[in-house]
């Protein structure tokens, strides 16, 4: 056992290995769009944020629905009246009804939204002198664009005051008044003209540090880092070409290169309108109440991209999506020195691949998390505690539970039948029933493996005992004359198809094949394994398979490609309980039917959970349910299904360890099953208590104290002894020796 558990498990040290360099990070990251505007932003010229807009105006406050406004763009009233409305068209409503009126939430927020001046202590100074010319939208547009960067501003213009230009435009006294208010406090001069020509411009432009020239005044052949922009008609684009002329200019102060072409944003954000209903939008935008804001701000469906969150829990849990996970899991590989913050939610992923087949562009974060794993495998950072249960108890199938056999009578076979480690645990009496169906349907011989076929350490990324089960399963399956592999796990067939070329088949299709009969008349769920995940095949013969039988089949909501795992997958469950639960759950929750499931950990999974559960063999067999195996008698059913297949089918004597006679509280076994702790463990430590007899005696609580390091762990007993046996009071472990 000590042996046992110092099998291959890498020491702690200090070395960095970047996972992958920021140039493949920028690449996976820009892989997820959940980050991209909405449509009826990126249709925006000036891109205004109408989603925060509406979700803001939706609670009924109008000030913070305003503020965003004003990051853009101060013309409120303005904007209310002459914008083009790309963005209600662009909306993601208007494929069943109507957009949402953005320009009657534009006019609430300008009658509503308070004032648009900015306290002046907010403002920076600049030193630097700008100068604008012009008389109308565009020129007015850069004065407060260049005004807000704290610039001194000098506008050049025929017109008599800002307010001029504004009425020009269509509104009444009262709504200029209120859009003006957003130029309270900038440094912005009035440079009255009695006309603007280049005369003017000449001598300007020789002090000033950047210059902006409206588009109207038709002036050509500029000087460079005097800019102009396009002439537009509709207010929206020409505040947008305003925007970016003053960025221009202050990209010219600053000494930045400014020669780049402007690129139109198109919005990649995938949003489904499953469950959305089309509705019509408010038309009386001239009259507009805050109540009538508020109802047509409540029809925005918030935009946003969910389809890898839905179904997943993981994700759920840790309140992620997958381009924040792996900026996060990059930091923590790349930046962060010592233990590694992400650890929990780098292992709490079972790389299940969900969030990939949900992704519409396929996003493989479950990629991320394995290279992490990986790294952390390879510098030491990976806790040896994370996997060792896990890797252990692959040892033992390996080990102790490992065995290989043709059928009796063949010394090679046609066929080998490989139930995986999970099968044999679980329900070794469907094991037993499917080889003997197997062995009666099928000649030339069906041989047999029971072990484990490597997912265990695959999924702990190491690639030193995965390479070691691979060729311990290769070399017996080479010495029965490479026969196909009749897989009973879909994860086992993926890993043997992933890692070698042996031929394998789903006990399912074989079966399918020769003929089945109806055992019941139920209507049932399914459960996909994610191991069936991408295989339209496997996923379809498994229906086929449950309707045979008699049953009608009710699919789930999340079903398929598109099914949650159940917990088990890339050892969640050992690695991080409190996940591996919620997934579970999640999954049992999927229906109120029977769920049949046709891989045994998923059988198991959520069977903890609560749910109706039976595998797709125990019902052909007709397997009673027992109740759902422990840690420790997990080990057990492999050692008798082992011993009962020797003796009944090859005539072979195999003889289990006998364990002391000993007696466990049900509260205590059940805190051992969250510890982890085996009953073979606690066997060890009493055997070593009676050939040391070296015990602490607890005289509060009567009981003794004894304990023993098997490998990286010290377990601790609390016992009593009595004529019958041992009475065990409670158990314990830790990483620690005792000296």
């Amino acid at each position: 056992m000590e042996q046992e558990r110092e099998h291959g498990f890498v020491g702690k040290h200090y070395l960095m290995k970047q996972a992958f360099g920021q140039e493949e990070l920028h690449e996976r990251e820009a892989v997820c769009t959940r980050e991209d505007p909405p449509a009826c932003m990126s249709a925006c010229p000036l891109h205004i944020d109408m989603r925060a807009v509406c979700a803001h105006a939706a609670k009924g406050d109008f000030k913070k629905a305003a503020g965003v406004i004003r990051t853009a763009m101060p013309f409120l009233h303005l904007l209310s009246k002459k914008c083009g409305r790309s963005c209600m068209t662009a909306c993601k409503l208007s494929e069943l009804g109507d957009g949402i009126m953005l320009t009657a939430l534009e006019r609430a927020c300008a009658l509503y939204g308070g004032s648009g001046a900015v306290n002046a202590f907010m403002l920076p100074k600049k030193s630097q002198k700008t100068a604008v010319f012009g008389d109308d939208l565009f020129a007015l547009a850069c004065c407060w664009e260049l005004g807000k960067k704290g610039y001194e501003v000098h506008w050049y213009t025929t017109c008599a005051s800002m307010k001029e230009v504004i009425l020009g435009c269509g509104l009444a006294e009262e709504e200029a008044a209120s859009d003006l208010t957003a130029f309270t406090g900038f440094r912005i001069t009035t440079e009255r003209q009695e006309k603007l020509d280049r005369d003017c411009f000449e001598q300007v432009y020789p002090d000033a540090d950047a210059v902006c020239v409206s588009p109207a005044l038709c002036w050509e052949g500029l000087p460079n880092g005097v800019y102009q922009a396009e002439q537009k008609e509709a207010a929206e684009q020409i505040l947008a070409e305003a925007k970016y002329a003053a960025l221009m200019a202050e990209r010219k102060i600053q000494g930045v290169h400014t020669d780049e072409k402007r690129e139109e944003k198109v919005s990649r954000l995938f949003v489904t309108m499953d469950g959305v209903e089309g509705s019509k939008a408010l038309t009386d935008v001239e009259h507009v109440t805050k109540e009538s804001a508020i109802e047509e701000a409540k029809r925005c469906i918030q935009c946003q991209c969910l389809e890898c969150i839905k179904g997943c829990v993981y994700l759920k849990h840790y309140k992620r999506n997958p381009r924040a996970a792996i900026r996060e899991i990059y930091n923590n590989m790349s930046i962060v020195m010592g233990n590694h913050m992400a650890n929990g939610m780098i292992n709490a992923c079972d790389e299940c691949g969900q969030c990939k087949t949900a992704c519409p562009n396929g996003f493989d974060y479950p990629d991320v998390c394995r290279i992490a794993k990986h790294t952390m495998v390879e510098t030491g950072k990976m806790p040896a505690s994370t996997h060792e249960f896990a890797l252990l108890d692959e040892a033992f199938s390996n080990q102790e539970a490992f065995l290989a056999r043709p059928e009796p009578g063949y010394e090679n076979c046609k066929y080998l039948f490989f139930p995986g480690c999970q099968a044999s645990a679980v329900s070794p009496d469907t094991v037993e029933a499917a080889y003997a169906d197997l062995r009666e349907r099928l000649s030339d011989g069906v041989g047999l493996i029971l072990g484990c076929c490597g997912a265990v350490a695959k999924w702990a990324a190491r690639e030193d005992l995965l390479k070691a089960a691979m060729e311990q399963f290769l070399s017996a399956w080479e010495q029965m004359g490479r026969p196909t592999v009749i897989c009973a796990c879909p994860t086992c067939q993926k890993v043997l198809g992933e890692y070698t070329k042996v031929p394998t088949i789903g006990i399912w299709e074989i079966l399918l094949t020769s003929g089945l009969h109806a055992v019941s008349q139920e209507t049932v769920a399914i459960h996909d394994a994610c191991g069936a995940r991408g295989s339209e095949k496997t996923q379809a013969d498994i229906r086929a398979f449950v309707k045979a039988l008699g049953c009608k089949v009710e699919e789930t909501a999340y079903n398929k490609d598109l099914a949650p795992c159940c917990g088990y997958g890339g050892l969640v469950k050992y690695a991080n309980p409190e996940v591996a639960g919620k997934k579970a759950h999640f999954a049992a929750e999927q229906s109120d039917k029977k769920i049949l499931t046709y891989c045994m950990a998923c059988r198991d999974q959520l069977s903890r959970a609560g749910a109706d559960t039976c595998h797709i063999l125990e019902l052909l067999y007709d397997v009673k349910p027992k109740p759902v195996p422990d840690i420790s008698m997990r080990r057990v059913n492999r050692l008798v299904l082992k011993q009962k297949l020797l003796s009944k089918i090859w005539k072979e004597e195999y003889k289990m360890e006998t364990m002391l006679p000993v007696s466990y509280p049900q509260e205590v076994e059940a805190l051992m099953e969250e510890r982890m702790i085996l009953k073979s463990d606690v066997d060890a430590v009493l055997k070593a208590y009676e050939t040391s007899e070296e015990a602490v005696f607890d005289e509060e609580h009567g009981w003794y104290v004894a304990s023993l390091r098997l490998g990286n762990v010290t377990f601790w007993v609390k016992f009593t002894k009595g004529e019958t046996g041992y009475l065990v009071h409670g158990a314990y472990s830790h990483r620690m020796t005792v000296e």
